[in-house]
């Protein structure tokens, strides 16, 4: 069975039971274009590169919460210093909370929450500067309510970023998106104690794989190898 197959099929037992299976079976077309990561660079000239990235966890309950997380960092001597990060999220996305990791003179990297808000299509959390350079990137985590009319077996992307602040760092990414696959929302999700490391990249498909992949293929096996192999 390929990955995407298994992770939808098995989460799919999980949150809907085994009836749920042959209809879960049409979000794999979804799958095929979903992203969950993209990148960017910027030539700031003299040797540095200014660097952006945007990712979301890989599947995420409908109607739970979803986290997007946005890197800016630099390579070489750069350091500039960051003073707005703007997330473009899914249509009908409502207001998130946020959490920047920075570097600071005293303590070093801490991560605090910040305040959010409108910025045209999208939500914007702001600074006097946040320092960043080869080893510091900033990075700011967006968490947003999915739509109460959210339901499984779809893709989700999000629209871009944008970023601005000192020496070259500024810059508009509509192609900075990142894209996720609704699933069957969990006992854990539905009561808000589900973290990111349940459902994010990688790790979704060690814990579900791990658990009930042999159940998945006996099933698959059982009804002729629908989900394809």
């Amino acid at each position: 069975m390929s990955r995407t197959t298994t992770v939808i099929a098995s989460a799919t037992l999980i949150g809907a039971g085994l009836t749920g299976v042959a209809a879960q079976t049409a979000g794999v077309a979804n799958a095929a274009g979903c992203e969950a990561s993209s990148r960017a660079t910027k030539d700031a000239g003299l040797g540095v590169t200014h660097t952006y990235a945007k990712s979301v966890t890989q599947t995420a309950g409908a109607g739970a919460k979803v986290t997007y997380t946005i890197d800016v960092g630099t390579t070489g001597i750069g350091n500039p210093y960051v003073q707005s990060v703007t997330d473009i999220p899914p249509k009908g996305f409502a207001k998130p909370t946020a959490e920047a990791t920075v570097y600071h003179v005293v303590g070093g990297r801490k991560t605090e929450k910040v305040p959010v808000t409108a910025a045209g299509s999208g939500w914007q959390v702001s600074t006097t500067g946040w320092f960043v350079n080869a080893s510091n990137p900033a990075t700011v985590k967006f968490t947003y309510p999915m739509p109460t009319f959210s339901v499984p077996g779809l893709s989700v992307t999000s629209g871009g970023a944008e970023v601005t602040g000192t020496v070259g760092v500024s810059n508009k990414l509509p192609g900075l998106t990142a894209c996720f696959l609704t699933r069957p929302i969990s006992p854990g999700e539905a009561i808000g104690s589900v973290g990111d490391d349940l459902s994010s990249s990688g790790s979704t498909e060690q814990i579900i794989e791990s658990t009930i992949s042999s159940v998945i293929k006996g099933i698959m096996g059982g009804i002729g190898g629908g989900l394809g192999s």
